[in-house]
């Protein structure tokens, strides 16, 4: 069985891919709310729609969706982001720069994507455009802000090196034992660095090495599953973390349920996932039944929204 985890809003931009644009003529984008509503579990749902139907190539039928999602509340950085292409790809310029505008405001912090991403091509010579780029960049330079900037660097070096080799392991669906132990290797490498990292300052807090890092030292100590013993000394260590401002709520609902599992008891938010019979389901949860109200006050969507999540990238798009 092979365990499946995805982190979407933290881990990988949901940009769609570049297309033909339609010549079909799309509505204008919808004005802002003067105060925007707290989005409901039907916006979430339209806003996940609505990325997934612009990473499959569909930017026509996600356009409606995220104007909906946005008028429901929606104000995640990356579902914006994922507006501002599907109104590029279809020739809409003027709406795919307020979409930008959203995002930028939202906290996107992809300077450099935005610069290369193809789906954006059309907006590059507007001078508009270009002052997007400089506020996103300082959305950037604000996350990265570091007491140790060495440290912040190592870090996003080694996520870089993890994430390649699980796309590589990813892509061969995890049936090839040489990418599969590259892996590995690369996992048991990290871990270690890790553990001397954790000895010399303590958790890497977004103060000590930039938001972007700190939540990258969480995802290393994710992925360390051959040692659940050190997995279970950063537990409390970002616990702390959390209680000062300093992580994220999500990171240890994550990690909380990685360690449950691995010790065979039931998990708390739901977080794991894992194949059975053919079909990808989550693995045993405590108390399923308040199990919503534990992943909303960590900030995680209900279940029903995730599984869906989860069973549209097992498949590899959108349905």
């Amino acid at each position: 069985m092979t365990r499946l985890i995805v982190r979407l809003a933290a881990l990988s931009l949901l940009s769609a891919c570049a297309h033909t644009p339609s010549s079909e003529t799309s509505a204008a984008a919808p004005a802002a709310p003067a105060a925007a509503p707290a989005p409901t579990a039907e916006a979430r749902k339209l806003a996940s729609q609505a990325d997934a139907l612009a990473m499959s190539g569909k930017t026509a039928e996600a356009l409606p969706l995220y104007r909906q999602a946005w008028e429901q509340g929606i104000r995640n950085a990356n579902s914006l982001y994922g507006a501002a292409c599907s109104a590029a790809l279809e020739g809409q310029k003027a709406e795919a720069l307020i979409w930008l505008e959203r995002s930028a405001d939202a906290g996107f912090a992809e300077a450099e994507h935005m610069k290369k991403d193809p789906d954006l091509a059309s907006l590059r010579e507007d001078p508009a455009f270009a002052r997007v780029v400089e506020r996103v960049a300082a959305n950037d330079e604000k996350r990265n802000a570091a007491q140790k900037p060495e440290l912040r660097d190592e870090l996003l070096r080694m996520v870089d090196e993890d994430q390649a080799a699980r796309r590589a392991a990813g892509a061969a669906q995890f049936k090839d034992a040489a990418t599969n132990e590259r892996m590995k290797a690369i996992d048991v490498k990290n871990t270690a660095r890790m553990k001397e990292i954790i000895a010399q300052v303590g958790w890497p807090t977004k103060t000590l090495v930039g938001e972007r890092a700190s939540q990258g030292a969480w995802l290393l100590v994710q992925h360390a599953d051959l040692d659940l013993a050190f997995q279970k000394q950063c537990l409390p260590l970002l616990e702390k973390s959390v209680e000062a401002g300093e992580g994220s709520k999500k990171d240890l609902a994550y990690l909380t349920d990685r360690i449950l599992v691995a010790e065979g008891k039931p998990q708390r938010y739901g977080t794991q996932f894992h194949t059975v019979d053919g079909k990808l389901v989550p693995r045993p949860i405590e108390d399923e039944a308040t199990v919503d109200a534990r992943r909303a006050a960590v900030g995680l969507g209900t279940m029903a929204e995730y599984n869906e999540m989860m069973q549209r990238m097992a498949s590899g798009g959108a349905k």
